[in-house]
């Protein structure tokens, strides 16, 4: 029964991407304007880790080269978190309760946390990655760097778990709106701890660094993956990653249903 419910809304969220790439390329003026700023934000991005890197030669470890790979990646990553679950999802959520608009998604025959954090794909986040990818790819040539295709499950393992974490870890945050009303910053808390994510593991320190990893891991989301893309792999991180995934994203499950037991709705 769960891996047919599962199915069932494989194939909504599939509609839904289609649909959502329709809406998005019916303005193509904005769609195109909407990654052209985009692309600025990395283009901008680079110029000041450019001259960051003209007195230093490394960043926590981390060389010119291959923080142009770190911040590829973490480009991608969260292009692809926000895309699918923030722009128009959770950053919507605590609206969504205050305006008593969640009493309807409760009475729709689908799962509520899926309705409220997957309903309305952001599809111009696809074309955003163009410059993330293009970052790797610099990154890779200028530090004569080589890929190891034997690498490149444990790196999408990694990889996917940690899109995993970062979305379990924003709806766990997000679901705090439902006591707290009209707690719209909630959801920019979120994806401000999520864009830690984007800074090398290796700057923190002492306690900290344990934190990073087990606690809010978000090595796991861009740092993990990019020292397996660039051969600095360690054979634990993998079934680490799908164990967090696992424990995170049933207990983002099981913290929604908590929420909802304490919902009082608009009509009540």
């Amino acid at each position: 029964m769960e891996v047919n419910n599962f199915r069932k809304h494989l194939k909504i969220y599939w509609q839904l991407i289609k649909f959502a790439a329709i809406r998005d390329m019916t303005y193509r003026l904005n769609f195109f304007l909407e990654w052209l700023v985009e692309f600025g934000y990395v283009l901008t991005g680079l110029i000041s880790l450019r001259i960051i890197f003209v007195n230093i030669s490394e960043v926590a470890g981390w060389n010119f080269h291959q923080m142009l790979i770190l911040i590829g990646l973490g480009t991608v990553f969260s292009e692809t978190i926000l895309g699918l679950f923030f722009i128009f999802n959770l950053r919507k959520l605590p609206e969504k309760i205050t305006r008593g608009e969640l009493d309807l998604i409760l009475t729709k025959p689908l799962n509520s946390q899926f309705v409220v954090s997957m309903w309305r794909p952001y599809f111009t986040f696809i074309p955003s990655l163009i410059p993330g990818l293009i970052l790797i790819y610099l990154g890779f040539t200028g530090g004569g760097y080589g890929f190891d295709p034997w690498l490149f499950l444990p790196f999408l393992t990694i990889f996917l778990s940690g899109l995993v974490i970062a979305y379990s870890v924003g709806m766990i945050i997000t679901t705090l709106s439902v006591w707290l009303i009209n707690a719209t910053p909630l959801p920019e808390l979120a994806e401000h701890l999520l864009f830690l994510a984007e800074r090398p593991h290796s700057i923190f320190k002492g306690p900290f660094r344990i934190f990073f990893i087990l606690v809010l891991p978000i090595a796991f989301m861009v740092s993990f993956p990019t020292q397996t893309l660039m051969g600095d792999f360690i054979w634990w991180w993998v079934p680490a990653a799908l164990a967090l995934a696992a424990v995170f994203l049933k207990t983002s499950a099981l913290f929604w249903r908590l929420a909802l037991k304490h919902y009082q709705s608009a009509s009540s």
